[in-house]
């Protein structure tokens, strides 16, 4: 069995959210109890719920993609000894999409199977992606997509299965479409790692952002296996916009969203 380590992307811009006084990433949500903090209170970020969601799956080290104005999520996340991982960054100096972002972290994975999560998302349960991560290592997959349903897919990458679970079509942000189902995390082998990297070296449109969603549907047509699992019983919250960022504050401060606990017991923290 490879080693896990989280792949997180924090390089974009944020610009959906207009002028912020901080990276989107390390914006507090709310706040939880915590007896070891100095005032017994701790911020929520939506970085460190996907950090100590990484260390509850089984990685020890993450590799946060960062860009020249994201050093407040280097200063806020340190060297995540607090999440119970060792967190390095690369740097992205040309924003070209997330793909060329992940690529940049190819080097630090090198052949363990990575764990991928967006940063400026919310997922509850906490276990969600330890639960998807077990998923994956069970049925050994070149990919497995963690699922959710939408009614909004103009907004995200939609797929649709076959009755084994496995990927038979996707498509980006389709502006109508018959498919309910939305990724927003991934689990993938060493070989869809080498796709990606060789994908990325033949791709010439230097006026498009390369969309991760098209490199998913390119390794479908060239036979990688890919698996969605649907996580029954979980959420999926974008903080990227000023109504999805209020909305992940409001469900925070009525208890609407269970399941995100930061504190990790002593046994757990590096």
């Amino acid at each position: 069995m490879n080693d896990l380590i989280g792949v997180l992307p924090a390089a974009g811009r944020g610009s959906r959210l207009g002028t912020i006084p901080c990276s989107k990433e390390v914006m507090p949500l709310g706040f939880q109890p915590d007896e070891d903090a100095p005032i017994a209170w701790r911020p929520v970020t939506a970085i460190e719920t996907n950090l100590v969601a990484l260390q509850l799956a089984g990685a020890r080290r993450a590799v946060t993609i960062i860009s020249e104005s994201k050093a407040d999520v280097v200063r806020y996340v340190g060297d995540g000894r607090r999440y119970g991982l060792d967190v390095a960054y690369v740097y992205q100096q040309q924003l070209r999409g997330m793909p060329f972002a992940l690529n940049l972290a190819r080097p630090w994975v090198g052949r363990a199977t990575t764990i991928f999560a967006m940063p400026d998302t919310l997922i509850t349960p906490i276990t969600t992606i330890a639960h998807l991560t077990a998923d994956h290592q069970y049925h050994g997959a070149d990919v497995t997509l963690g699922l959710f349903t939408t009614n909004t897919p103009q907004r995200f990458g939609m797929v649709a299965l076959d009755a084994h679970g496995r990927v038979v079509r996707s498509e980006e942000k389709p502006t109508q479409s018959d498919m309910n189902l939305m990724w927003g995390l991934a689990v993938w082998s060493p070989r869809f790692a080498d796709f990606l990297s060789t994908y990325l070296a033949d791709y010439t449109d230097q006026n498009q952002e390369a969309l991760l969603g098209s490199v998913f549907r390119a390794a479908l047509e060239v036979g990688l296996s890919i698996r969605g699992l649907v996580l029954e019983g979980a959420s999926y919250h974008d903080i990227g916009t000023p109504g999805d960022f209020q909305s992940a504050v409001r469900g925070l401060a009525l208890g609407q969203m269970p399941g995100i606990d930061l504190r990790l017991s002593a046994s757990q923290r590096r």
